[in-house]
């Protein structure tokens, strides 16, 4: 009897007290918290301070260093905590006072400042980048690609890195975790030639290398020559001259300095195809080597060619019809045949014949026929991620051309295939007063790291929505309107090369 009076007086009052587990839900659940994050530049611009605002209160998270050139990324909750973090790069080089180029730079680095709910954390520093990273909405969770490369690839370089890979990560906790790795690989080759012993004699200012191979596979050998140069530190000049034809047939690998030139047992047309450096392919199209097309699979076409397109019977023969201006037609068939049309005095444009179907009205019957690739934008290359009139869009960075000298470039947020976010910053290279840094009379201006836009792909056009309609209108009415609600393909861009 004493048990069960017991256990009734309990009862009674964990159902007359409910107070003590409600408490105990308030205090679980994260307190609001208003937190920013800023940058201030220091001396010379060439180191920066990153701070914080909690709740108006004003922390020092890095204090200014020599060494570091912060760059405010993105501010967003990467863990889902309740808490605003910050993703910011450390460029390691800086804008000097009278340059716009970067000094000394080494290749960006990546880290994430979080908050608990009573402090900061930093995470660990990941990645060695040169042009931008991808910022990718996935499962609920921002998924930070860098491709890390020892070298950046627009300098003249000492040595060839074959080891370049594409890393990505996600916030675990308080630290980046590596949840995927892409790999670059060196590929396999029968015979090949490289420089790197040659950058380093410092005696040697040119060299002439060749090989002497079979190149087309006809029983005699053939001649493939390059030349080194010094200030170059690679090869330049490629030549291939085959046994049974003297003219030299040029070898044009889009690069000034080649550190590496493979045979590959691989074959296209009968000939071996070649390397460049550490996997960019050549193949013999018929008259000489090119890159490899890679066509996608589809072959839907429009023309863009303002006063049409003339099909003809055979590339370069006579005209039996004409495609519209804007029409949307079916390749049937991409040949290698190369066709040069000059536009206009100085412009050339460069394409192929395609051989293609159309309706002639006058046969009532349906007709093929060739037209050049020049004018034919490739849909299949159409996606969000394209050049538009006015900005165009990467996986790295959405960029605006506000004049042929003035570019301003943001990070990119990629919701989906359809949907990025323009994250604001002041990263532009400017040469007059663009005005994107001017804050306007009772308008709430963008914040860095914070999305600024949103662009949606809609069949052909791109749609933008504002996040500051009132700043937005503002700089359009006092600047060139280059905020745009809805923005048109750039169609050249989408041409097979």
């Amino acid at each position: 009897m004493k048990s069960i009076y017991l256990l009734i007086c309990t009862l009674f009052f964990a159902c007359n007290n409910p107070k003590k587990e409600e408490s105990v839900k308030v205090q679980s659940a994260p307190e609001t918290v208003a937190i920013s994050y800023g940058l201030n530049n220091g001396s010379g611009q060439c180191n920066t301070q990153l701070y914080a605002r909690v709740n108006g209160e004003r922390q020092v998270l890095i204090d200014f260093d020599q060494h570091k050139f912060l760059y405010i990324q993105l501010q967003d909750d990467f863990n889902n905590d309740g808490f605003l973090d910050v993703l910011v790069e450390n460029r390691k080089g800086c804008h000097s006072e009278t340059e716009s180029t970067y000094l000394a730079h080494e290749g960006s680095s990546y880290f994430i400042m979080a908050y608990d709910g009573q402090k900061f954390h930093m995470t660990n520093e990941v990645g060695k980048d040169w042009d931008g990273i991808e910022m990718v909405m996935r499962d609920g969770k921002l998924h930070i690609a860098i491709e890390t490369a020892e070298e950046r690839s627009y300098t003249y370089s000492d040595k060839l890195s074959c080891n370049d890979k594409e890393e990505t990560f996600v916030l675990d906790i308080f630290k980046l975790k590596q949840v995927a790795v892409d790999q670059k690989t060196k590929m396999t080759t029968l015979m090949e030639m490289d420089c790197l012993s040659l950058i380093q004699q410092t005696s040697i200012v040119e060299s002439y290398e060749k090989f002497n191979v079979d190149i087309n596979n006809d029983g005699y050998k053939d001649e493939l020559r390059f030349t080194y140069y010094k200030d170059l530190k690679g090869y330049d000049n490629l030549y291939l001259r085959l046994a049974t034809i003297n003219p030299d047939i040029e070898i044009n690998t889009q690069k000034r300095s080649v550190k590496r030139l493979g045979i590959l047992a691989s074959k296209t047309n009968g000939y071996n195809d070649l390397v460049i450096n550490c996997d960019e392919v050549m193949s013999w199209n018929g008259e000489e080597y090119r890159y490899k097309n890679v066509y996608k699979s589809g072959n839907k076409y429009r023309v863009f060619a303002k006063n049409g397109l003339i099909i003809r019977d055979s590339p370069d023969g006579i005209p039996i019809g004409k495609f519209d201006y804007n029409a949307e037609i079916t390749v049937i068939e991409k040949t290698e045949i190369e066709m040069d049309y000059e536009e206009e005095a100085y412009v050339t444009i460069e394409g192929y014949w395609y051989k293609v179907a159309f309706f002639d009205e006058y046969s009532n019957s349906t007709k093929q026929g060739f037209v050049f690739s020049g004018y034919l934008a490739n849909l299949d290359y159409c996606s969000i991620f394209s050049d538009w009139n006015g900005v165009s869009i990467s996986k790295n960075a959405i960029v605006y051309k506000l004049h042929g000298q003035c570019y301003y470039t943001y990070p990119v947020k990629i919701i989906s295939d359809t949907e990025v976010e323009l994250i604001w910053s002041q990263d532009g290279d400017c040469v007059f007063l663009s005005g994107l840094d001017e804050d306007f009379a009772f308008i709430i201006s963008p914040e860095k790291g914070k999305p600024f836009a949103k662009f949606t792909l809609d069949g052909d056009t791109l749609k933008a929505s504002y996040y500051y309609p009132d700043w937005v209108k503002e700089y359009n009415q006092k600047y060139p309107a280059i905020f745009s609600e809805t923005y048109t393909l750039n169609y050249p861009s989408l041409i097979d090369y």
